[in-house]
């Protein structure tokens, strides 16, 4: 029997608040960027790489009352492709959406923590 893996596991930083978007059905998704470094060649320069991740439902809530701009946080998830076209050009994209968020550092206020901020 053949086994298939899609799985991804990142720790970085978040680059931006969650973009959170509430769809007529309750259903909820969350969309951040998420920097992560990583060694370029030989030297000791290192290289930034930036990731789009996508959370929903559950997931998406967590990170509207938890997560911020400049937390530390550990995401795992399926790495999804697709593409869309502008202007006659097809521009592929790369999303991991994630399954697994933990937060590993943030500046949280009390408020923040309860879901009130």
């Amino acid at each position: 029997m053949s086994r298939f893996v899609n799985k991804i596991i990142l720790v970085g930083i978040i680059g931006c608040d969650p973009d959170v978007q509430v769809f007529d059905n309750d259903s909820k998704t969350a969309h951040i960027s998420l920097q992560t470094c990583r060694p370029q060649g030989d030297s000791d320069a290192i290289r930034s790489d930036w990731h789009r991740v996508t959370m929903h439902n559950r997931l998406a809530s967590f990170c509207e009352n938890y997560v911020s701009k400049g937390a530390r946080v550990y995401i795992e998830g399926v790495l999804q492709y697709d593409s869309y076209e502008r202007d006659g050009i097809t521009i592929p994209t790369a999303d991991v959406i994630a399954r697994e968020v933990v937060l590993l550092s943030a500046d949280v206020s009390p408020e923040r923590a309860e879901g009130r901020g």
